[in-house]
C-alpha cells in the first residue's frame, strides 16, 4: 500500500507497507499469499500465537455482552477477574491493579500514583522521577521524559518535563569501562549519586525495565544489581517502579522479569502479553501499602482514562490468561528460550560482525560491530540493522531494529527477536538460520 493514496497518517511515510491478511502460530501470511516467520511477535506483543481459535470464537460468543462500562462509575466481573488473575502471579502479595489501553499509560500511571502517594503522606516536595539511559517507558509527553532514547525525545524536548537520567546496565559496553565483578555494580551505585545531587527529598520514583528492551535489545544486569537498587530505593523512602510492559507476562521464562533477582518493586506496569494482540490492554500494578495511603487520605485516585477496565477488553485478557495457564505457556518460554539462545550463540561463534547476544526466555537481543575485538560500531550511513531488517523479511523473516541510540550516541546496530511463547523447535532453527542468511549477505 502506497503511503500517498492512502488516508492513513502513516509512522514511515516513505515506505510501502504490505497488508497482512491473517495468521495462525506465529506465521502471517500477506494479501498476495506471502508467508513470514513472526520472530517479533509483532512487536513483543503476541505470546500466545495468531489466530488462536479459543479466543476468537470466545469473543464473537460474548462480544454481545461484554463491550463497555465506564470504570470510574462501574466494575464488571472480566475486570475483577483479570485482575484476580494478574495479582496471582504477581510479585507482590495482594497486588492492587489498575487497568489502561497500553504501556505508555501504564507508566504514565505509575508515575501518577507514586506522586499521588507522597502527597498524601506529607511529602509533596517529592516529584521526580529518575530512570536510565538507553530505556524507554512510552509515548506520552509524560513517559518520553523519563524515557531514555535521545533520538526520540529531540523533536519535542520543549515540552518534557527535566528528568534525571541514570546510567544503565550494560556491561557489554560498560559507561565506566570497567569488567564485572572488580566493577562493583557502579551502574547500580550511579542510582544513589544521582539522589544526593538531586536531593533525596525531591525524589518520587525509580523506574527501570529490568530486562532492558528495545533501546538495548535484551540487556540483562547482573546478579546484584536489583538488590543493590531495592536497597538505595529503602534508603531513601523512594518506590521502586518496575516496567514489566514488555518482558513481563511470561516473556522471559518467568511471570515477570524481575523474578529473576527475587526482589519485590513498589509498582509493576505490564502491557502486550496481557492482550496478546487481541486487545489493547495494559495495567498498573500496585503494592497495597500505596493503595491503603490513597484509601485512608482522599479515597480516590486522581487518575483515569476512558477505555481502562473496558468490559470487552478485561473479557479478552481473561480469556488470553486462561489459554497461557492451559497451555504452560511461560515455562513454553523459558524453554524454548533456553534452545533459541543457544542456537543464536551457536550461529554468532562464526560471524565476526555479531559482537554480543543476550537476553532471558524468548526475548533476545543480537548486537552487530564492524570489529569484535574493539567492540567497534558499524558507521551509521551504512543503516546496516535496517538493511539487515530488509533482507530478512524478503526471505519470509520478520525481525525487529533495536534503537540506533545504544552506543551512548555513538552509533550502534542491534536486533530484536521476541517471537510468540508456542514457537518450536524447528522454527527457531528456521529463524537463527535466515537470520544468518541476512547478516552474511548484508555484512560478510
Amino acid at each position: 500500500m502506497s503511503t500517498e493514496s492512502s488516508n492513513v497518517l502513516y509512522r514511515n511515510l516513505r515506505k510501502p507497507y504490505t497488508t497482512i491478511a491473517r495468521g495462525s502460530g506465529v506465521t502471517l501470511w500477506d494479501n498476495n499469499g506471502r508467508e513470514y516467520l513472526d520472530a517479533v511477535g509483532g512487536v513483543a506483543v503476541n505470546v500466545i500465537g495468531h489466530g488462536v481459535p479459543e479466543i476468537t470464537d470466545a469473543i464473537a460468543q460474548a462480544g454481545a455482552t461484554t463491550t463497555f462500562s465506564y470504570a470510574a462509575v462501574f466494575t464488571n466481573p472480566w475486570q475483577e477477574q483479570l485482575a484476580a488473575n494478574i495479582a496471582s502471579i504477581s510479585p507482590i502479595a495482594d497486588s492492587k491493579v489498575f487497568f489502561t489501553s497500553g504501556g505508555s499509560e501504564a507508566n504514565e500511571s505509575a508515575i501518577k500514583l507514586a506522586r499521588q502517594y507522597h502527597i498524601e503522606r506529607g511529602q509533596s516536595q517529592r516529584w521526580k522521577v529518575i530512570s536510565r539511559w538507553q530505556s524507554y517507558h512510552g509515548n506520552t509527553l509524560g513517559t518520553l521524559a523519563i524515557s531514555g532514547r535521545p533520538s526520540w525525545r529531540i523533536p519535542y524536548d520543549p515540552y518534557l518535563v527535566a528528568s534525571p537520567h541514570i546510567v544503565p546496565p550494560y556491561c557489554y559496553r560498560c559507561p565506566f569501562e570497567k569488567t564485572y565483578p572488580s566493577c562493583g555494580v557502579e551502574c547500580a551505585d550511579d542510582l544513589e549519586r544521582t539522589i544526593l545531587q538531586e536531593g533525596p527529598d525531591t525524589i518520587s520514583a525509580f523506574i527501570a525495565e529490568p530486562v532492558v528492551g528495545t533501546s538495548l535489545a535484551g540487556v540483562v544486569p547482573v546478579p546484584e544489581y536489583y538488590a543493590r537498587i531495592r536497597e538505595i530505593c529503602d534508603k531513601y523512602g523512594i518506590l521502586f517502579i518496575a516496567d514489566e510492559v514488555l518482558t513481563g507476562y511470561g516473556r522471559t521464562g518467568k511471570a515477570f522479569s524481575i523474578d529473576h533477582w527475587g526482589i519485590i518493586p513498589d509498582i509493576i506496569t505490564v502491557g502486550k502479553g496481557v492482550g496478546s494482540g487481541y486487545t489493547p490492554i495494559a495495567a498498573c500494578i500496585a503494592d497495597p501499602k500505596i493503595v491503603d495511603v490513597l484509601r485512608q487520605g482522599s479515597g480516590r485516585f486522581l487518575h483515569g482514562f476512558t477505555y481502562g477496565g473496558m468490559s470487552l477488553a478485561c473479557f479478552i485478557g481473561v480469556q488470553v490468561f486462561d489459554y497461557i495457564a492451559k497451555h504452560d505457556l511461560f515455562t513454553q518460554s523459558a524453554e524454548q528460550g533456553a534452545y533459541l539462545h543457544e542456537q543464536l550463540n551457536a550461529m554468532a561463534a562464526s560471524r565476526p560482525a555479531i559482537g554480543n547476544v543476550r537476553g532471558l526466555g524468548l526475548f533476545a537481543g543480537v548486537e552487530l560491530v564492524a570489529d569484535r575485538d574493539t567492540k567497534m560500531p558499524f558507521d551509521k550511513s551504512l543503516a546496516v540493522t535496517d538493511r539487515i531488517v530488509a533482507v530478512a523479511e524478503s526471505k519470509g523473516l520478520l525481525l525487529r531494529e533495536g534503537s540506533p541510540d545504544a552506543n551512548y550516541g555513538k552509533g550502534g546496530d542491534q536486533i530484536q527477536i521476541s517471537p510468540p511463547y508456542v514457537i518450536t523447535r524447528d522454527e527457531i532453527d528456521r529463524l537463527v538460520d535466515l537470520l544468518g542468511q541476512s547478516i552474511d549477505e548484508v555484512v560478510g
